[in-house]
């Protein structure tokens, strides 16, 4: 019977190390990588960086004029996806901790 207890919360200490330790730790670090990965295409560092250097290297004055429109559009966008795609990883990480609280208590009052 002991032995059959030990058991029992081991594996209880397993599932609640793993879900509310190591699955939150790999979620963060899958938003982190597609961030990474993203940026890639969306270029929102570079852009960031260079903001006021004209585009292709053009410097004269429709260069400037053309390439701070047109960084500040991709910049602002680009902040929009972030700002979108880390909410959505937010309210699924606060769904996923919050689903066995619920789960118990709804298994209490029924």
């Amino acid at each position: 019977m002991i032995f059959l207890k030990i058991l029992i919360l081991d594996d209880l200490i397993e599932f609640i190390d793993f879900w509310f330790h190591h699955f939150p730790q790999k979620t963060i670090r899958s938003f982190f990588d597609f961030v990474y990965l993203t940026d890639r295409y969306l270029n929102f560092r570079p852009n960031l960086r260079n903001i006021t250097k004209p585009l292709f290297g053009d410097f004269s004055l429709v260069g400037y004029a053309i390439a701070l429109p047109y960084r500040l559009i991709k910049l602002i966008l680009g902040f929009i996806f972030y700002l979108a795609v880390a909410l959505l990883y937010l309210l699924f990480l606060g769904l996923w901790l919050l689903l066995p609280i619920f789960l118990l208590f709804y298994g209490i009052l029924l």
